[in-house]
């Protein structure tokens, strides 16, 4: 029974074994600190919030699927077609933001029955992959990087950071971030890097500045409170967060970290979940120190970086330069949201809402992590194929 359970676990899941065990890890424990950030929907019915699980499980296992299923394809034929589906997200983008559904401020989502997803997930994975695989043809070639092919760069980064910055600003920060990184590890000439740095920059701030699209103005009144709150007060009695402002949930988060980071108050036993309104999925990382103490507050990254630096190995062992390429910015994205995450919990970033990936609460948001790990997954095959 044992050698056959192992054998159809072997036959299903493909490729790096570490990468398996640091997604298996993340979800299990988001699984839990989501069961108990959730407790405060406990008063909303009797069946809460075992009742309020059932959706992410459900989610969980078919995302799981997801990824064993892309890990046992070829990477390359997987995504033969990505550059039109990035076209396609921009255009599902529009619509989204002309006739999709609102939550929070914003017209972010496409409604298919029951099932509604962010496209900005999908363009923020099409536009990875497609960067890679128009640098991996080009890599070991500067003089490749024609201003025509720069100008496709740009055009690509530039458009598709631009519609996403119309409802999301911290997502269109993460895209454009993962692009510099995707043409740092391309070799693409750093006066390109620069150019298309700097006039990518000017359109977002142009953008903010302008008060163009729905969260603009929202964003920033964010920078200005952060720099407020963060350079600007030298008295401690300033630097407290106005109660009255939407810092108010950053305070919490602070409280929280506090009085959890070395006297950690156990499973389910967070006071300040019932204070923060999104303690599941903007404020998780508040909730696990508060929970399971500073031990956990560092493994979480941790395990962050380790899938970075796994995505990085591809690099060296991937048979083909899109592979290396693309696994690298894939774990390079998924981790930068992480760290937004956190880093705003404690803090040190202008609010954003921004989930932790796997371990906070999400939707179909994790399919498409899902998708990308699931490729990461396959590239990583390459290391016994070609060794």
């Amino acid at each position: 029974m044992k050698s056959k359970l192992y054998a159809y676990f072997k036959n299903q899941m493909h490729g790096d074994y570490k990468i398996w065990l640091i997604v298996m890890i993340l979800n299990a424990f988001g699984m839990v600190v989501q069961f108990s950030a959730k407790g405060r929907f406990n008063m909303e019915g009797p069946f809460e919030p075992i009742l309020g699980m059932i959706k992410p499980l459900v989610i969980l296992f078919i995302s799981f699927w997801v990824m064993a299923w892309v890990s046992r394809q070829d990477y390359v034929s997987v995504i033969k077609y990505i550059t039109l589906l990035l076209f396609l997200s921009w255009g599902l983008i529009l619509f989204a933001y002309f006739f999709g559904t609102e939550k929070g401020g914003a017209s972010r989502w496409v409604d298919l029955g029951p099932v509604s997803f962010m496209p900005s997930d999908m363009a923020k994975l099409c536009l990875t992959i497609s960067l890679a695989k128009m640098f991996s043809t080009r890599q070991a070639n500067p003089a490749a990087y024609t201003p025509w092919v720069i100008f496709l760069i740009l055009a690509q980064i530039g458009i598709t950071c631009f519609l996403v910055i119309l409802s999301n600003v911290s997502t269109s920060g993460i895209i454009f971030t993962t692009s510099l990184v995707v043409m740092v590890f391309g070799r693409v000439p750093w006066k390109s890097i620069g150019i298309i740095f700097c006039i990518v920059a000017a359109l977002a701030v142009t953008v903010i500045y302008k008060g163009i699209g729905q969260r603009s103005e929202t964003a920033k009144n964010r920078i200005e409170n952060y720099i407020k709150r963060v350079f600007l007060h030298s008295d401690s009695k300033q630097n407290l967060v106005d109660d009255k402002k939407e810092n108010y949930q950053l305070r919490q988060s602070l409280y929280a970290i506090s009085t959890g980071a070395l006297r950690p108050k156990g499973p389910g036993k967070s006071q300040f979940k019932f204070h923060l309104t999104q303690a599941e999925s903007d404020f998780v990382y508040a909730i696990i120190i508060e929970e399971y103490g500073i031990v956990a507050g560092l493994f979480i990254p941790f395990l962050f970086m380790a899938l970075v630096y796994r995505g990085a190995l591809a690099i060296k062992y991937s048979a083909k330069p899109i592979g290396g390429l693309m696994a690298a910015g894939l774990a390079f994205s998924i981790s930068t949201q992480a760290f937004i995450n956190m880093l705003v919990s404690v803090g040190a970033l202008p609010v954003t809402g921004q989930p932790i990936p796997m371990v906070s609460a999400g939707g179909t948001s994790l399919f498409f992590t899902a998708i990308s790990i699931g490729l990461m997954l396959s590239i990583s095959k390459d290391k016994k194929k070609y060794a």
